[in-house]
């Protein structure tokens, strides 16, 4: 068999079409290949980031912690009458459900009147510890504010220093 000029200009365009797919699956990986670096790194630099600005809000929570401990080891009755405030506002913001009354009928009437009386006592009993220690409701609100300032304070501090943190590495 003969080949022929229109035979060897086909298996020429062959060939031709067989090295441009293989040049275009090779710049394929290639591109692929940096896409994946690109994406690696970004992924490694974005981690670090997480981790610092998570140790910073950690170090700052830890900082606030000390200063509510300090804050309460200094006014333990305010930090009890700030705790029972609290309380007192939780109980009034959650209401009674109608499968709870089914479930506790008189027992859990009789639950809500004793904690009603204990809280009674407790308020009782914190008023007359601080009118013996001489501080006044205005002087207690004050001090209560006083450490709930210092306690927001404390977490804007560390959330401002994590986001600066975080700025910084970009």
């Amino acid at each position: 068999m003969t080949t022929t000029s229109q035979d060897q200009d086909g298996s020429t365009q062959n060939a031709g079409r067989t090295a441009g797919a293989s040049s275009g699956r090779g710049k394929a990986a290639e591109a692929y290949q940096a896409a994946r670096e690109r994406t690696s790194a970004v992924y490694t630099v974005a981690r670090e980031r997480a981790g610092t600005a998570l140790d910073t809000a950690r170090d700052g929570a830890a900082r606030a912690r000390r200063r509510t401990a300090d804050q309460v080891d200094a006014n333990p009755m305010i930090a009890i009458g700030g705790g029972l405030a609290l309380g007192a506002l939780l109980a009034t913001l959650l209401p009674r459900t109608r499968r709870e009354d089914q479930l506790l009928g008189k027992t859990g009437r009789r639950i809500t009147d004793t904690a009603r009386e204990a809280t009674r006592a407790a308020r009782e009993a914190g008023r007359e510890q601080l009118d013996a220690l001489g501080i006044s409701k205005a002087a207690a609100r004050r001090k209560l504010e006083e450490f709930t300032d210092h306690a927001v304070a404390a977490v804007e501090s560390s959330a401002s220093a994590a986001a600066k943190k975080a700025r910084k590495k970009k």
